[in-house]
This record gives structure tokens, C-alpha cells and sequence, in this order.
């Protein structure tokens, strides 16, 4: 099952690829295959950061109360031989972070239900 975050200017994330202390705005839709999903986490930053754009140009304002969900992928979704021992394979844990702006908590609200739709022994 594909899980898809639509464009929102209100929506910024990050990945492995990402350079540290940039964000990336969600330009185009997000679909992350929750099969491959091995841990999921969500927040609410508590205290405003700053970080910068993804070709550094300008700051992007993360306020408190922005709703972040964190996904961490299989170890198997990215695999390359080890350069060293060729017979050996590098397993290499993706993530997505997304950050959702107040202005975009309705989108967050919309995934996190079906997100919890997703799991069997929830707690409501």
C-alpha cells in the first residue's frame, strides 16, 4: 500500500540524501510504500527552528506545534556491495522526515488517520 503526502507549500521534509541542516519543500506528491515501513514515529516540535532551503538561499521557519512523522524503511530498500568484499552487501536504513506546518495540520490529521487505520492493535 502507497501512502501519498500531496504538494503543499506548508510541507517541507528531509532524507538520507538530504545535506544536514536543509529541508526540502514538498513540491511534487510523496508516496512511501508501507510495506517497506519498519518504524514509524510522530512529534510536535516544541520550540521554533530555522534551517535552510535545500540550495541554501533561503531560511525556512519550522514554529512550534509544526507536526513532524518520521518513517524508517527496511534495511533491504537500499543495498550496494561493499567496496572492500564484493560478496558483502551494505544495507543502508532510509528515512523520511516530514514537518508539517500549522497551515498543513489538516494533511497531517488526514494521514495520521489513516496511519492509525494501519494498525492492528491500536489503542483507541
Amino acid at each position: 500500500m502507497l501512502l501519498k503526502i500531496r504538494k503543499s507549500k506548508a510541507i517541507h521534509f528531509k532524507s538520507n540524501d538530504t545535506p544536514k541542516g536543509r529541508l526540502i519543500n514538498l513540491s511534487s506528491h510523496l508516496y512511501i510504500n508501507l510495506h517497506q515501513v519498519t518504524e514509524l514515529s510522530h512529534y510536535t516540535l516544541k520550540q521554533t527552528q530555522e534551517v535552510l532551503s535545500l540550495d541554501g538561499t533561503h531560511q525556512v521557519v519550522l514554529e512550534s506545534g509544526t507536526k513532524v512523522l518520521h518513517f524508517t524503511l527496511v534495511p533491504t530498500f537500499a543495498s550496494y556491495p561493499d567496496k572492500k568484499d564484493p560478496q558483502r552487501r551494505i544495507h543502508e536504513r532510509r528515512f523520511y522526515t516530514v514537518y508539517f506546518t500549522p497551515e498543513a495540520h489538516e494533511d497531517y490529521a488526514v494521514l495520521r488517520q489513516v496511519l492509525n487505520g494501519q494498525v492492528f492493535n491500536s489503542d483507541d
